[in-house]
């Protein structure tokens, strides 16, 4: 089965269109299937996925982003890439009182995503109209 894959502009246009009538969307996968009835109205052939959906809806001007997330145990050592938008990470540094630094954590350079030295795991993204 063939697909294609809706423009950038027609995904975001969509996005605002649905955000404007809902004002609020609670998931990822919601926000996802208002706007793929709308993308399969204009050609039943479209497909999006929920991470491209969500990096685009990121770069609304008009949306927010919360980030829901999960701590874990597991320690972060180096962190390249962020998990929600896909932008770079930088590290977050501390000077001990030996005159050290030492990285503390992680924040992304794009999004409000962060983490420490523990994993957060993102688990659940709301989105909000401004």
């Amino acid at each position: 089965m063939s697909y294609k894959i809706p423009s950038d502009d027609e995904v975001s246009e969509l996005v605002l269109k649905v955000m404007r009538v809902k004002r609020v969307v609670e998931s990822q996968a919601q926000l996802l299937n208002e706007v793929l009835v709308h993308l399969q109205m204009r050609n039943p052939e479209y497909k999006l996925t929920g991470q491209r959906l969500r990096k685009l809806a990121m770069r609304i001007p008009e949306i927010h982003v919360e980030i829901r997330c999960k701590d874990t145990d597991i320690l972060v050592d180096n962190m390249d890439t962020c998990p929600v938008c896909g932008s770079k990470m930088e590290r977050v540094e501390n000077m001990t009182l030996e005159g050290k630094k030492i990285v503390i954590g992680f924040k992304c350079t794009f999004c409000p995503y962060w983490t420490g030295r523990k994993l957060r795991v993102p688990i659940r993204y709301i989105f909000r109209l401004y």
